[in-house]
């Protein structure tokens, strides 16, 4: 039995690809950079913008932040909100604050976005906290998975489980000693499950 669930936003709470996916096309095609092949939702959504930006697009450090601040321009005001979450997530919340079961969003997009999503969608009545990344930050998911660790206390780790859909989710999992559950929907393809499930450690 856990007591706590630890729930990613982007793709397993919520469906939020559209909002994303263009925010980023916006980016690129400001700064006059192609959008072919860098779109795919399993590329984009799942790790930090910044980390997209850097190790699969393969910008600078600078380059990066820059595209990451146009990114912003669209998404911080439109793209957030093109989004909704997937069908009986907020019967499933609700379902657990029944049966006295705690819920926290854990992601690894900024507190800001993630809130006011929660906000917007009705998730937030159902969760104890909104936990994220700084805004253009670096944290990894365990560094979030961390953060609402620290807030649940000593009995966190024994009685908390993470609910995700991509590698991240479980790496994170792994890395703060916590078990995980990967829904079968979501932005991470079946043959990225496979390979996490058989991954030593």
């Amino acid at each position: 039995m856990y007591n706590y669930v630890l729930f990613d936003l982007d793709g397993t709470l919520t469906d939020s690809k559209e909002g994303i996916i263009k925010s980023v096309a916006y980016a690129l095609e400001k700064m006059g950079e192609t959008t072919a092949g860098r779109l795919d939702q399993h590329t984009v959504i799942g790790p930090p913008m910044m980390t997209t930006f850097t190790q699969v697009y393969g910008f600078s450090e600078a380059k990066a932040r820059h595209l990451y601040s146009l990114f912003q321009e669209r998404y911080g005001t439109v793209g957030r909100f093109e989004n909704k979450p997937f069908p009986g997530i907020l019967d499933l919340l609700q379902a657990l604050r029944d049966h006295g079961v705690a819920s926290y969003v854990a992601t690894s997009k900024p507190t800001v976005h993630a809130q006011a999503i929660c906000d917007k969608f009705g998730i937030t009545p159902y969760v104890e906290a909104v936990c994220g990344s700084t805004l253009g930050g670096s944290e990894t998911k365990a560094d979030v998975m961390q953060a609402v660790l620290d807030r649940i206390g000593p009995d966190g780790v024994p009685s908390s489980l993470m609910v995700g859909d991509r590698k991240y989710d479980v790496i994170g999992a792994r890395e703060t000693h916590v078990p995980v559950a990967i829904v079968g929907f979501g932005y991470g393809t079946e043959a990225e499950r496979h390979a996490v499930r058989h991954r030593p450690g």
